[in-house]
């Protein structure tokens, strides 16, 4: 009899921890909001630590800083300073042919002023270069090389062609023409020894500075916990 006494009082005291442990778990619950900051939102963000293609690598971790306060419905959701945790995802080294590096980049999470780490999807937009997959390179191959060349020559062919006005109302009539001459053989063998040149030498490494700018976009929405 008193075995059975003992097993019956061991359920009951089971069963009311467990009813206690429900209730404070829905209690917990119920005190924790989130208040979310939809996809498709663009920060700014500051750069912390420098990346670079030429002494980075895959793996390599860097910070950066959120510049503006995410503000929804009147609220200060992310406040400004808060930290956003990146990871080169991938380095394309630069190659011949004047072909740039390309780096690939991350968001793992942002640390609110607070403490508080969130998980991050975004990417970098609004950057003057980047592929179509998202990298970022500088410059670009061996045709964008040739388009500085000749952005180049005619700039050699637009100052000897504005030495020549310079020289005053009657040398100029006799300069211009002469330094038109001179400005297009010397463009045209700046043209061609650059591009061969070109044809041999690496791309551009990628170098972002610290304290550099990146605009990124959310990928998907960020819940944020709020007290």
């Amino acid at each position: 009899m008193k075995k059975v006494i003992m097993a019956a009082l061991v359920v009951l005291g089971l069963f009311l921890n467990t009813s206690v442990f429900a209730a404070d778990n829905r209690t917990i619950k119920a005190d924790i909001q989130s208040i979310r900051i939809p996809e498709g939102t663009y920060l700014k963000l500051e750069l912390i630590d420098p990346i670079s293609t030429k002494v980075g690598n895959t793996g390599d971790e860097f910070n950066a800083m959120l510049k503006e306060d995410q503000i929804v419905n009147n609220t200060v959701v992310l406040p400004a300073g808060s930290v956003f945790r990146g990871t080169i995802n991938k380095i394309i080294p630069a190659k011949n042919l004047s072909r740039s590096a390309i780096l690939y980049v991350t968001f793992d999470h942002v640390v609110t002023t607070t403490g508080r780490q969130i998980p991050v999807t975004a990417g970098i937009y609004n950057y003057p270069n980047l592929t179509v997959d998202g990298g970022i390179f500088e410059g670009g191959n061996y045709g964008w090389a040739l388009q500085q060349n000749w952005s180049n020559t005619k700039k050699i062919v637009r100052t000897t062609i504005d030495w020549g006005k310079g020289t005053g109302d009657n040398m100029q009539y006799v300069c211009v023409p002469i330094g038109a001459v001179g400005g297009v053989i010397g463009g045209a063998f700046y043209l061609v020894g650059d591009s061969i040149v070109d044809l041999f030498k690496k791309g551009n490494n990628v170098n972002l500075a610290q304290g550099q700018i990146l605009d990124i976009m959310l990928t998907q929405p960020i819940d944020v916990p709020i007290h």
